[in-house]
């Protein structure tokens, strides 16, 4: 059989590749705030925005489709005459997914990044929403609204990248009406996307994160290398946060995403590499498979996106 050197095994040679843009992309962002990091970047919006109605509604429906189960856990529909607050709008994704299938009394969308906001706002006048934007400050959280002014908060993967999530969540207690809620998303740390994905396919497999736990690799993994800061809980570790904030909080599901799905097939592989630690060995020792396809573990869903319902305390 005839060997070929590392430097030309195409895996060897893109693996090194993957490596030197994680290195350039940390290096980069160091020193960046959130606030500095969101203001240069956004999730899966063309920056020429979009040249129709159905085009916009298009990608509304495949972002969605990336993340199956999200829809049905962070739902824009059932909405109708309630007052709005999509917190950490980003692009408009969701304020489309409000406006469309919803009919609230008033729509709010707020970011900390004025060039996300402007893509909403264009977005948004595409379709002929009335939407009232705000820009967020990120070392406070506030928003420009009245105390009691809000009947539901939307907040969609921007809590985990917060400084001190505490602070946003006292905020949103300010801005809820009596009888308000907010439905939320973070990241899901009992995942396979922290078990698997970047525990082995990333750090074991493709070698990169050199020196890091899985939890401090996790944090370049989900929304770009440099992302300052990606936290992701246990649902027990984010119920007693909300809990410290005066919010009552349940799981209402997790979501997944199409990388862990399609890379479910692959978990034997890990599970026999002695490389691998033992608690993510154990945790996918304990993996099983729904009848939709989905990994398990003790009973719960080990996607990546972990949704809640929070309520305030009385």
């Amino acid at each position: 059989m005839v060997t070929f050197p590392d430097y030309l095994n195409v895996n060897a040679v893109m693996n090194a590749a993957r490596r030197w843009r994680s290195r350039r992309a940390m290096r980069r962002a160091q020193g960046l705030s959130s606030q500095d990091y969101w203001g240069g970047t956004n999730v899966d919006a063309p920056e020429a925005g979009f040249s129709s109605i159905e085009e916009s509604l298009a990608h509304y429906a495949w972002r969605s489709a990336m993340y199956p189960g999200y829809i049905e856990l962070m739902p824009t529909s059932g909405a109708d005459a309630l007052n709005v607050l999509d917190y950490g709008c980003g692009p408009g994704n969701d304020v489309i997914g409000f406006g469309h299938f919803s009919r609230p009394a008033a729509l709010h969308a707020a970011d900390v990044s004025l060039r996300s906001l402007r893509l909403a706002h264009a977005r948004a006048d595409l379709h002929g929403f009335s939407v009232i934007f705000h820009q967020v400050d990120e070392a406070t959280s506030k928003v420009n609204l009245p105390d009691g002014s809000i009947d539901l908060i939307h907040c969609a993967g921007v809590l985990h990248h917060l400084p001190d999530p505490a602070v946003a969540l006292r905020e949103w207690r300010r801005l809820l009406k009596p009888g308000g809620r907010v439905q939320v998303m973070v990241y899901h740390k009992d995942s396979f996307w922290l078990h698997f994905y970047v525990a082995y396919d990333l750090q074991i497999r493709k070698g990169m994160y050199p020196g890091m736990s899985a939890l401090q690799a996790f944090h370049h993994t989900t929304d770009g290398e440099g992302c300052p800061i990606a936290n992701c809980y246990s649902a027990e570790e984010f119920e007693a946060l909300c809990g410290e904030s005066g919010f009552a909080c349940r799981l209402s599901g997790v979501a997944m995403s199409l990388v862990e799905l399609r890379a479910l097939p692959r978990r034997w592989d890990a599970l026999g590499d002695k490389r691998l630690a033992t608690e993510h060995r154990n945790f996918l020792y304990r993996l099983v498979v729904n009848e939709r396809g989905w990994p398990l573990v003790d009973g719960r869903v080990a996607g990546l996106n972990a949704c809640f319902v929070l309520e305030p305390k009385a």
